[in-house]
């Protein structure tokens, strides 16, 4: 995607100078040489002038919306390193001996969110990674809710130890919510790595080691 990015960038960036340099070559022509009398060349300079213009307009709205998307693939990989480390030490199962109640740190999903209501991936090409912060976004919010009604039922009422450590039990036992979570975050990671490692974000994701 860098690749293309900055051809594309070359691209657009030459047949405008070229338009241009034409355009200009040509009016210089008609009025020393042809002193104004050969009228068909105004049309053209005024033609190639105007194929540079909306050729630099499109490649401006290119680049903004390249810069966008680079913006939200930052911030992507900024969620992700900050949930890789809640989903590693956030939720350590409770003592056993001695289980209690406690609050739960809650996963992030704002730059999910900011993402794809932008439209950012919204071009064709980008369909696998926007599927997949759909999945991780429900994901998130499902686990969080749950977290909340855990901790009104724990802090509300007086819940017996029995009954804390099948909550906590339910929460880390393989195939559960925690599990479904690392294994959506990890795919999260992988499609960043193998398609979007440009090196603000490859810089970034380098912090999970």
């Amino acid at each position: 995607m860098g690749l293309l990015g900055r051809l594309s960038r070359q691209f657009f960036a030459a047949a405008t100078i070229a338009c241009l340099l034409i355009a200009l070559g040509i009016c210089v022509w008609w009025l020393t040489v042809a002193r104004g009398r050969e009228e068909h060349f105004e049309p053209a300079a005024s033609g190639l002038a105007l194929v540079a213009a909306i050729t630099g307009v499109y490649a401006e709205r290119r680049a903004a919306a390249r810069e966008r998307r680079a913006q939200a693939l930052y911030a992507l990989a900024d969620e992700l390193v900050k949930n890789t480390e809640l989903l590693g030490t956030g939720f350590a199962p409770l003592d056993r001996f001695a289980p209690r109640a406690r609050v739960y740190p809650r996963l992030l999903q704002s730059a999910t969110e900011a993402a794809l209501v932008s439209g950012v991936f919204s071009e064709p090409g980008h369909d696998e990674l926007v599927a997949l912060l759909h999945r991780w976004r429900d994901a998130v919010h499902d686990f969080n809710r749950r977290l909340d009604l855990t901790e009104l039922r724990t802090y509300v009422s007086q819940v017996p130890p029995e009954e804390l450590l099948a909550i906590d039990e339910a929460m880390h036992r393989p195939g559960g919510q925690l599990d479904g979570l690392r294994r959506l975050r990890s795919s999260v990671e992988d499609l960043l790595q193998g398609r979007y490692a440009e090196p603000g974000v490859a810089a970034r994701l380098q912090q999970l080691g």
